[in-house]
């Protein structure tokens, strides 16, 4: 004698949709093969703009923060502006110097590297007229510290020639063009301008334009600090600039650039200290809101879809009347006929969605095939969420049927022509 089959099993095997049921789902498949493929389009639609939405927002935010970070989005700098009720000689005194940048570089539980920066104008003569240039005095660590500068031929500055406070520069690529044409040699190469004749060492480029709006202008030239320290009153900075060894680590290192500044001038000097993180914190607001809107706006054809597929199981709930009352005549429950319904609702959802799933994924990674310079991002959670949500519409949109078919009177429905 077998074993009778425990109670929880027979619970397990309830909940089971019946093969019927499934058969009939899949039955309009066959029967109204165009309908359904033309009801399925808004889904393929909306669930693969979802994820193509996700991917090109999580990329476009990794473009932006790669601009960034390519300017260095750990960086933070530092200026004076004045001091209060102060005369000439003690405004001189209260301005950034050398040994200020030393102070703050000692902090290296914060920073990572402190590079102070002179800002000085000059003028070069080019084919018979006169520009003005802008000549950065710097060190050797700018490159690293700023991240503004690609040195395209030769070199950059080196700390032998700020310790020998040498007559050299690195030019930008758009002066060097116009100085000297089609000219690529670097040996032998000079520029004067404020008095002194400088040794071409370097070209160099910016790898984000700035349009301008920074240190390096189109017409820029870089020389040691300490050549630049000739034509100042004493060994001024006009910035500082500091590199944050943990970007949550960006208001303490602010905070300690402060505190160093107003400890060693007089009381009443005023220093500005800005950083990155305000430009990183727009960056994420906007990629985070511009990405909700698109994800919005690409839900749309997904609830179009689902108001498409309440639309075909209302008609078959219309066509198939006189079946449903001779189902529930032969003892079909209310529930059983709700369960036929919302199961093919679910599964036109389950195909729909799978197929705007693997179109949303198509696009993306023939991109990634295609486009080398930007890193495409796929998000595995956003593709999921689209599925489920795509489902979960139509199973919404589904209720409605589901349940004018459920409370079908047999006997009027057995009547129907």
């Amino acid at each position: 004698m077998s074993p009778k089959p425990s109670r929880r099993v027979s619970r397990r095997i309830e909940w089971l949709p019946p093969r019927e049921l499934i058969e009939s789902a899949v039955q309009r498949f066959y029967t109204h093969p165009l309908q359904t493929w033309l009801t399925l389009i808004g889904l393929f639609v909306g669930t693969a703009a979802i994820i193509v939405v996700v991917a090109l927002g999580l990329t476009g935010r990794s473009f932006v923060m790669a601009q960034i970070e390519g300017v260095g989005s750990h960086l933070l700098w530092a200026q004076y502006l004045g001091t209060a009720s102060a005369g000439a000689a003690r405004k001189l005194d209260d301005q950034v110097r050398d040994t200020d940048a030393i102070a703050v570089a000692e902090r290296r539980d914060v920073f990572a590297g402190v590079t102070p920066l002179v800002i000085l104008h000059g003028e070069v003569a080019v084919q018979a007229r006169s520009i003005t240039l802008t000549v950065l005095g710097t060190t050797a660590n700018y490159p690293l510290v700023r991240k503004n500068v690609r040195i395209l031929e030769g070199r950059f500055l080196d700390d032998d020639d700020v310790s020998a406070q040498a007559k050299v520069c690195v030019v930008s690529r758009h002066l060097y063009n116009q100085l000297w044409p089609g000219d690529d040699e670097l040996k032998g190469k000079s520029i004067r301008t404020l008095g002194l004749t400088y040794a071409v060492i370097g070209e160099f480029v910016e790898p984000v334009d700035t349009l301008g709006q920074g240190d390096v202008t189109p017409d820029t030239i870089f020389i040691p600090i300490t050549t630049s320290w000739f034509f100042t009153p004493a060994h001024r900075v006009d910035t500082l600039f500091a590199q944050v060894h943990d970007f949550d680590q960006m208001p303490l290192a602010v905070a300690t650039v402060q505190d160093i500044l107003r400890e060693r001038h007089h009381p009443g000097s005023q220093y500005e200290v800005q950083s990155m993180s305000a430009v990183v914190r727009v960056a994420n607001t906007v990629s985070v809101g511009l990405l909700v809107v698109f994800i919005m706006v690409a839900a749309v054809s997904v609830v179009v879809g689902g108001v498409g597929i309440m639309n075909i199981l209302l008609s078959s709930v219309e066509q198939r009347t006189r079946e449903i009352g001779l189902r529930m005549s032969v003892g079909a429950r209310r529930r059983d006929i709700l369960q036929q319904f919302l199961l093919e609702a679910l599964l036109l959802g389950a195909v729909g969605s799978l197929l705007g799933v693997l179109g949303g994924l198509a696009l993306p990674l023939a991109a990634r095939l295609l486009v080398h310079s930007v890193k495409i991002q796929i998000s595995a959670v956003a593709t999921v969420l689209a599925f489920v949500f795509s489902c979960g519409v139509t199973v919404l949109f589904g209720l409605v049927p589901a349940y004018r078919a459920a409370n079908m009177n047999p006997v009027e429905a057995l009547r129907h022509e």
